[in-house]
């Protein structure tokens, strides 16, 4: 069996800000002797568009599209807030644990998403391959027993590029394809 390749849209996070949620969530875990896969600080990000799993590598025609995207974005760098440690799925069984943002601090990765889903779509991306749900979060492990839900000391950073990550299942890589910065397209006063 060849390695997976799960490749999608992305944020990474600013490694200081990576380093302030490790410490959180390490705090966090203080006292718990349970199971635990923690995602690694170097590896924290929010997934905006998963592009779909492949076996042995990306097919090149994928690969193509999906670079395509890119170069479409027309957003200004903006403004993240992610406020609540919280579980999810199954409350008595070992899932995931997450960093989760809402309402006004997380509005500009739904406009964001918008816009990559938006230029898939006008690429030809099939529709069935679109997830219509987004949830705005960063897993921070995958398998520990649930924490419930608590509001955190809000942890805030600037957005200022998209990436396209090939995440090499179980080997925990992610190996950056391309990235894109976030632009202010619009005209200072000044110039």
């Amino acid at each position: 069996m060849g390695i997976r390749h799960d490749i999608y849209y992305m944020l990474h996070l600013p490694w200081a800000v990576a380093q302030d949620i490790d410490r959180l969530y390490q705090l966090l875990n203080r006292s718990y002797h349970g199971p635990s896969k923690p995602m690694a600080a170097e590896r924290l990000h929010t997934t905006l568009v998963p592009l779909g799993s492949y076996e042995d590598r990306i097919p090149p025609e994928i690969l193509a599209l999906v670079l395509r995207v890119g170069p479409q974005l027309d957003a200004a760098p903006f403004r993240v807030c992610f406020d609540t440690v919280q579980s999810r799925g199954p409350q008595r069984e070992v899932g995931t644990v997450e960093l989760a943002g809402h309402g006004v601090g997380v509005r500009p990765l739904f406009l964001l998403r918008r816009q990559l889903v938006t230029a898939l779509r006008s690429l030809g991306w099939p529709e069935a391959w679109i997830r219509p749900s987004f949830y705005p979060h960063i897993t921070l492990d995958y398998g520990r027993a649930p924490v419930g839900s608590r509001r955190i000391t809000p942890l805030a950073w600037d957005v200022t590029e998209v990436r396209l990550v090939d995440s090499l299942y179980g080997q925990g890589l992610h190996e950056v394809l391309a990235s894109w910065p976030l632009q202010d397209r619009q005209q200072s006063l000044f110039d």
